[in-house]
């Protein structure tokens, strides 16, 4: 079995996330970037870890003195240890998973270069500077063009003052895309399978269902009609049913960011009163088309679209005959760790990441 990362985070050395995190946040914290949390430092390990400091008695090793009581480095990262541990455990079991599927992941990646290495006579140093050697140095209208697109990034940098930074960016940007391009074709010809189970939540059903009832797979969605992201990926949904009709169905669930989405909760309760008539999913999608540009007037111009008595959905949407319902998905969502939308659920798996119909 093969198995892809389209959908995970590697925090293998030089990967794209990692290379630019670290390159900004180290050559560009002068001028304030906020920058994405998550980064991780190659080789990740701090120097401070890496190199035993020397203490007065000249004894490597030795962290602190207690009242005489040596605690050594070890101790220290013993306990810096048991403390990463219990901050782990901690996580929701969705998260630890994903920690422990990109951890596996970074490990397959290491074991394709210490492979390619022995291959060809060469430690793993080598070969990883061999592959980073190989991309050329940004030319100064590159760096320009960089600078010239990225303006709000930079808050107000002068390019003088921020050019080796830039320059030194692109570069590691193009070290990743080559690490990358040794890497993948050898990822696709291993042959390796992800043995460790992924956590699943239980849902029950909901009559928000289209595609074969028989289907082998069920992708349940929690979405917000007023959501950019939601809007964007409807198509990639309907793409996937079209492709597997009878392998696939799609399950809608109710998770309308109130704070942010003004209409999302209305819209959410507007397409109930659309399903009491048997128009679900043409009032589901005819809110989509709108793109999120929805107002009191759109739910019954939607309805009168759709071919809905209109006088009855009006009685529905004013007495908010489904705001049970949704809240009840809302709740689900909170159940199942959804903090926003959308959110996936593959026969229970969570998925995180998805692009497209190809990676889902």
């Amino acid at each position: 079995m093969k198995s892809h990362d389209a959908i995970s985070k590697p925090i293998f050395p030089n990967d794209t996330s990692s290379a630019l995190c670290t390159t900004l946040a180290i050559l560009l914290a002068s001028i304030g970037l906020a920058l994405l949390a998550g980064c991780s430092l190659r080789p990740a390990v701090p120097s401070s870890i890496r190199t035993a400091p020397t203490p007065e008695s000249g004894e490597n090793g030795i962290a602190a003195i207690i009242e005489g009581r040596v605690i050594t480095l070890s101790e220290v990262h013993e306990r810096m240890k048991d403390g990463f541990f219990e901050a782990f455990f901690r996580q929701p079991e969705a998260r630890q998973f994903e920690l422990y599927e990109a951890t596996i992941r970074d490990l397959v990646k290491k074991y394709i270069v210490e492979k390619e290495a022995e291959k060809q006579g060469k430690t793993s140093k080598e070969l990883l500077d061999e592959i980073a050697n190989t991309v050329s140095e940004p030319r100064l209208e590159e760096v320009d063009d960089w600078y010239a697109k990225n303006q709000r990034r930079l808050r107000g940098a002068k390019l003088e003052d921020v050019r080796s930074a830039i320059t030194l960016l692109i570069e590691k940007e193009r070290q990743a895309k080559a690490l990358k391009d040794f890497l993948d074709p050898k990822l696709e010809a291993l042959s390796w399978r992800l043995v460790l189970d992924p956590p699943r939540q239980e849902f029950e059903a909901t009559r928000l269902v289209r595609g074969s009832a028989n289907a082998a797979v069920t992708i349940v969605t929690f979405s917000d009609y007023q959501c950019p992201f939601c809007i964007r990926v409807e198509p990639m949904l309907t793409e996937v049913l079209e492709r597997f009709p009878d392998q696939v169905r799609l399950a809608h669930r109710h998770f309308p960011l109130d704070k942010v989405h003004a209409f999302a909760r209305p819209a959410a309760e507007a397409s109930m009163c659309a399903e009491e008539q048997g128009k679900f999913w043409e009032y589901h999608d005819g809110i989509f088309a709108r793109h999120g540009k929805l107002g009191d007037d759109a739910f019954a111009k939607i309805a009168a679209e759709v071919g809905l008595d209109t006088d009855e959905f009006d009685r529905c949407v004013e007495e908010r005959r489904y705001q049970d319902f949704v809240d009840a998905d809302y709740a689900a969502g909170l159940g199942a760790g959804v903090t926003g939308t959308p959110s996936f659920f593959l026969n229970g798996i969570t998925l995180k990441g998805i692009r497209d119909a190809d990676a889902l």
